[in-house]
């Protein structure tokens, strides 16, 4: 926080100095109470193009004359400097820092791993429900894609317990995880568990022996996609 607040400490202090060389040069010159000073500084810099509050003498013309350069001055050194951080990816951090604050305050959440064709489709149903949900990719393709459908991604390994723990696993309500392989799959819900054990833990399988051993490794449910949509379709030629 103090290396952000930092990039901005220049371009404020140079505003203020102005602001402050200027009203005094109006008291001097002029004796205005400081809010008028303040206020003449103000409309200045700012080239509203109020009137003056009262007719200036020389000496208050050359000051204003003074603000108004100083004002360019201050002005392109601020551009430069919104120039230079965007460069060098303050703005990025930015969005971190308050994403990484979003994560830290999220609770009670349902944590999606894997964003693909059933990973959508739980999203979205969650969504609809206005049920509070993390989406864990590491696509950063895909993980554009649920970004701009208004969802949180964290772009990291839901095989890693790093990545778990930085999508709250110690708060959230249940996890779906949804990636292409068995294995993946496995692991991660090894890795719930283990990290948190009153998690419900939601688990997609492609074999029945895979659905047998994520059971195993304390999966609440496991879901067969083909199985499911076989179950679906043999229901309904009845």
């Amino acid at each position: 926080m103090r290396k952000i607040a930092k990039a901005w400490v220049g371009p404020l202090l140079s505003l203020g100095l102005l602001f402050l060389l200027g009203s005094i040069g109006y008291r001097a010159t002029e004796g205005w109470e400081w809010s008028d000073c303040l206020w003449m500084v103000l409309i200045t810099i700012t080239t509203i193009g109020f009137g003056e509050i009262e007719p200036l003498s020389d000496p208050g013309r050359i000051v204003t004359l003074l603000i108004i350069v100083g004002g360019i001055v201050v002005v392109q050194l601020t551009l430069q400097r919104l120039a230079s951080l965007s460069d060098s990816g303050y703005f990025r951090k930015m969005r971190e820092l308050r994403f990484q604050r979003l994560l830290r305050a999220m609770n009670n959440h349902v944590i999606i791993c894997g964003y693909g064709r059933i990973g959508k489709e739980i999203a979205d149903q969650l969504q609809s429900k206005n049920i509070k949900l993390l989406i864990l990719e590491k696509d950063p393709l895909v993980k554009k894609k649920a970004e701009e459908k208004g969802f949180q991604v964290l772009l990291a390994d839901a095989t890693l317990d790093q990545s778990l723990f930085s999508a709250g696993i110690d708060k959230c309500r249940s996890i779906v995880v949804t990636l292409p392989t068995d294995a993946d799959n496995l692991y991660v819900v090894l890795s719930a568990r283990a990290l948190n054990q009153t998690c419900k833990t939601i688990a997609r399988a492609e074999t029945e022996e895979a659905s047998k051993k994520l059971t195993l490794a304390g999966a609440n449910i496991v879901v067969s996609p083909y199985v499911a949509a076989g179950k679906t379709m043999a229901n309904a030629s009845l």
